[in-house]
């Protein structure tokens, strides 16, 4: 909560025939407070609450989020309540959105001033510009999670971002003049001709007996389990089941 002025200031003649006063305000908690004055003359104190008051409104100004620009206040957003809370690399992914699709087209705009129209023309330029659906949905979510943050700090009454709901993504690519591509993914599996190819390029070796590939190893491993490029890097020892079963032998086949 921001602190609030409730008066502008009263002047009295003191019993000491000094001249008090008082500038009665709201503190971040809601708490009544007030700040006190003294001077000689009537219009020392006017002048001291004067100058008080207008300090108080710069400050309460300069530090009310909604009156700073959209540049200034999201990536602090970023860096402050996002950076903590997703991985690194998700992080990079969200910064890179803000910094070349939103900063350059809204950055310098105040964040109190920000409609839902300013905001829904970012996304139809994109789609308009032939983007992916993917990257267009990806600056509406940071501009949604930042003015949910906003609402959450008090920092805006209204949320824009409830007028701009995301476009069907076949209206989206209707609209770029692009067929819908459906969403399931297509699975290549290799003929025994391909596997028996691959496996024997994997073993093949230089004159001197070395390996022509340096990770042949991993290739065929690879090859044998179906696991990916990721998870294949990210193997480790501890990862392989090291047990043994011993397997009775039936019919003379162990």
């Amino acid at each position: 909560m921001a602190r609030v002025l409730l008066t502008s200031g009263n002047a009295f003649k003191r019993t000491d025939n000094r001249w008090g006063g008082v500038v009665w305000y709201q503190d971040e908690d809601g708490d009544r407070k007030r700040k006190s004055f003294s001077s000689t003359t009537k219009q020392g104190v006017k002048d001291k609450m004067t100058k008080y008051i207008r300090d108080f409104e710069k400050q309460e100004q300069e530090a009310n989020e909604s009156n700073e620009q959209l540049q200034v206040s999201m990536q602090r957003w970023l860096e402050v309540f996002k950076y903590p809370t997703v991985e690194h690399t998700t992080y990079d992914r969200i910064e890179c959105t803000a910094k070349n699709h939103i900063y350059p087209a809204l950055g310098k705009k105040i964040v109190s001033t920000i409609k839902a129209v300013d905001i829904k023309k970012i996304l139809n330029e994109q789609m308009m510009n032939g983007y992916a659906f993917t990257t267009v949905k990806k600056t509406r979510d940071v501009f949604g999670e930042y003015f949910r943050y906003l609402m959450e700090q008090e920092v805006i009454t209204k949320n824009p971002m409830q007028s701009v709901p995301m476009i069907k993504k076949s209206n989206f690519y209707a609209q770029q003049g692009k067929e819908v591509i459906p969403t399931t993914d297509t699975i290549t599996v290799f003929t025994e001709e391909e596997i028996s190819k691959l496996k024997a390029e994997c073993k093949r070796t230089w004159s001197t007996g070395k390996r022509f590939y340096q990770q042949s190893a991993a290739y065929i491993f690879m090859l044998n389990t179906g696991l990916r490029t990721g998870g294949m890097l990210g193997l480790k020892n501890c990862n392989i089941n090291q047990a043994v079963k011993e397997v009775q032998k039936r019919d003379g086949v162990e």
